[in-house]
């Protein structure tokens, strides 16, 4: 997001995934990591007994239940979260989910802890309902994005987790049924908290993984297809356009530099510009070329420059014998914002030119005739003066 920023780019259109995927995950083990330790530090820290279990009592540890009541709504959340993208839909959609997968989690703790019938079955009937109604939101907040990007694997996160709680809930009955021990029921809880459930972050982490590389290849696929635009707008261009290396060799021709020089674009490549253009010229190609050399990536200026190259007239007959271009000479800076070459754009002043050359004859014939008329006119008009000074001239004063 920062390089796209340092490019001005819209950030916005860009849709990465941030931090949030990140510590969620952290969050949830975390919580599992403090659960551990207290339950190691203070030897399984506060203990209820769960009387009425079939075949006999059973310990029940609050720690574990508080972790759920924390990891559940989270892995909740993290499976939302990859179907929905903002921050603020994300919670507003999944917070009845978030709330009954606390509630239903305490009180499957409750159904355990309390003495009598008529508050365990309602407590267990409450959490499993809790629990299905949260599936099935989740099932519909799926059905409901399903033309959404990489659906499938989002809707196989989706099912490994209720997967998950569908084997929480039959060991949870097991238990509380008598069909395995308390200590292996307590095993399986542990290593299912430090293994099972925190797969489902892996799996965020490589959808999340899928959709940047498929955001990274739209927008590679966008900045290829605008550099082929962009190459072809050069190449047909009606005004006259070629690109260089630093070193002043050709790297790109348009077909407008063809139309006006009659030099092909492969005739070119790799030549040097000083090389085509005229003598006249050739100090101030290099002069430009420095200038655009020497400046920082960060500073450099376009430099005007006239370059006059002589034509290929085996090709046409009717091109000039030199063309005269006025090219501006733009500094172009690579992916690493280092310069890399110069591109040349300007127009043809070759009529110009030709319009210049006729003014400046046109000055010197009109020099020429009117020293050439003057001079025998002064001479005439001197004569006619001084024959008409002459006595023997009255007779002629008229014609003279």
């Amino acid at each position: 997001r920062q390089l796209l920023k340092d490019v001005d780019a819209l950030v916005d259109e860009v849709r990465l995934p941030g931090s949030d995927d990140s510590w969620l995950t952290l969050a949830e083990y975390g919580c599992k990591l403090l659960t551990a330790a207290y339950v190691w530090l203070f030897s399984g820290g506060v203990v209820h007994q769960d009387a009425l279990a079939l075949g006999g009592s059973r310990s029940v540890y609050a720690a574990r239940f508080a972790q759920w009541s924390v990891a559940v709504p989270i892995l909740v959340l993290i499976t939302n979260k990859a179907f929905l993208e903002s921050t603020p839909s994300i919670l507003q959609r999944s917070a009845p989910s978030l709330v009954a997968s606390f509630f239903y989690v305490w009180a499957a703790w409750l159904m355990e802890v309390t003495p009598t019938h008529w508050v365990r079955w309602p407590m267990m009937v409450l959490s499993l309902s809790g629990a299905v109604l949260v599936s099935i939101d989740q099932l519909k907040l799926a059905s409901q994005h399903r033309t959404s990007q990489l659906f499938h694997l989002k809707f196989g996160m989706l099912s490994y987790q209720l997967l998950t709680f569908v084997l929480y809930a039959s060991l949870f009955l097991a238990g509380r049924f008598g069909v395995m021990s308390s200590s292996s029921e307590q095993f399986v809880y542990a290593y299912l908290d430090a293994s099972v459930k925190v797969f489902q972050g892996a799996l965020l982490a490589m959808i999340r993984n899928r959709e940047g590389a498929m955001e990274i290849h739209r927008w590679w696929m966008a900045s290829a297809a605008m550099q082929r635009d962009l190459q072809e707008l050069l190449d047909k261009a009606h005004v006259p356009i070629f690109s260089m290396a630093l070193d002043g060799k050709i790297t790109q021709w348009n077909s407008s530099m063809f139309k006006l020089t009659g030099l092909k674009s492969e005739s070119v490549q790799c030549k040097n510009l000083v090389d085509l253009a005229a003598t006249s010229c050739k100090e101030a190609i290099q002069a430009a070329l420095r200038a655009c050399v020497d400046a920082s990536s960060a500073h450099a200026e376009a430099n005007l420059v006239e370059v006059d190259i002589p034509t290929e007239t085996a090709s046409d007959q009717n091109l000039p014998a030199v063309r005269m271009l006025a090219m501006t000479f733009v500094p172009m800076n690579g992916k690493s914002g280092a310069l890399e070459g110069i591109t040349a754009i300007g127009q043809d002043l070759s009529d110009l030119a030709n319009m210049r050359v006729v003014q400046e004859r046109k000055a010197a014939l009109m020099a020429m005739l009117s020293h050439e008329i003057r001079s025998p006119l002064h001479g005439m008009m001197g004569l006619t003066d001084a024959m008409l000074q002459m006595p023997s001239s009255k007779p002629l004063q008229r014609q003279l």
